[in-house]
């Protein structure tokens, strides 16, 4: 996280001038309904946890994205600036593209020509049919020739 970044949240969570209103009003209590054990509590913020698998399944993903480098703010953005340019150029140039493989949970290299980007889908597009998510995109380099 970049300093501008990290002072733009800084600003926005720490600052509760806007909540002083309703910061000393009194907690609601039901007149109706008793109130809920604290035990109970818990399982109402754990609604996944009935599901068969579930947790499984979220410790295979966690261990196969273990291994990806999430960009930083700034690096993203000079990302997208140079997917933007790429996407200017007739013909569409050909590129090597490194990206994390959310499947086999590592890095991997691609060279093809590109044939469009999907912003709606976050997908580069190739000319064989072949995508790539473009938050899992590391580098991109235009291939001369």
């Amino acid at each position: 996280m970049d300093k501008k970044q990290w002072e733009a949240e800084k600003k926005q969570f720490n600052d509760t001038s806007r909540y002083n209103d309703i910061m000393d009003v009194p907690r609601h209590v039901s007149k109706a309904h008793l109130p809920m054990p604290q035990i109970d509590r818990a399982g109402q913020f754990a609604p996944f946890a009935a599901l068969t698998g579930y947790k499984e399944l979220l410790d295979q993903t966690a261990k196969r994205y273990r291994n990806k480098d999430y960009l930083s703010h700034s690096q993203l953005l000079t990302l997208t600036k140079q997917i933007k340019k790429l996407s200017k150029i007739w013909p569409w140039p050909l590129v090597t593209v490194t990206y994390f493989n959310g499947q086999n949970g590592y890095y991997e290299q691609y060279t093809g020509q590109l044939v469009n980007v999907d912003w709606q889908r976050q997908r580069l597009r190739f000319r064989d049919g072949s995508s790539v998510v473009i938050r899992n995109l590391k580098r991109i380099a235009v291939e001369n020739g």
